[in-house]
């Protein structure tokens, strides 16, 4: 996988942890920022400065003060944070999942639990 810059939102200490282990142990070279579920409300602004390739919004429901449909929806409102490869993550049925993100404007949507292979295949194919 090319480097790539990552912002990880929410999901909790164990679920940002598989995602940052798995990224590093792929790649070294990747750019990481992780964020607590408690700053939902400032992801566009912050991925505005940080300009990432790809965006995990880790709890879709569980986020707060906003939900992770919420702050997918307000990244593509903002043309400077929205440019971002969004990945929805969801113990949702798969087919609720996958309309959730599309409702939302998310790329992709990877159910929980999940292997960390698949976050790789997932960000190397929307990377590409």
């Amino acid at each position: 996988m090319k480097a790539a810059r990552i912002l990880l939102v929410g999901g909790g200490e164990e679920l940002t942890e598989l995602c940052v282990t798995a990224l590093e142990k792929e790649n070294g070279r990747n750019v990481l920022m992780a964020i607590d579920h408690e700053h939902s409300d400032r992801v566009a602004s912050i991925a505005e400065a940080f300009k990432p390739d790809v965006i995990l919004l880790l709890a879709k429901d569980h986020m707060s003060p906003l939900g992770g449909e919420e702050v997918c929806r307000q990244l593509r409102a903002n043309p400077a944070a929205g440019a971002a490869k969004v990945i929805l993550f969801s113990s949702d049925t798969l087919k609720k999942g996958l309309r959730a993100a599309k409702g939302c404007g998310a790329d992709a949507f990877i159910r929980k639990p999940f292997e960390p292979g698949k976050l790789i295949e997932m960000i190397e194919l929307l990377l590409s």
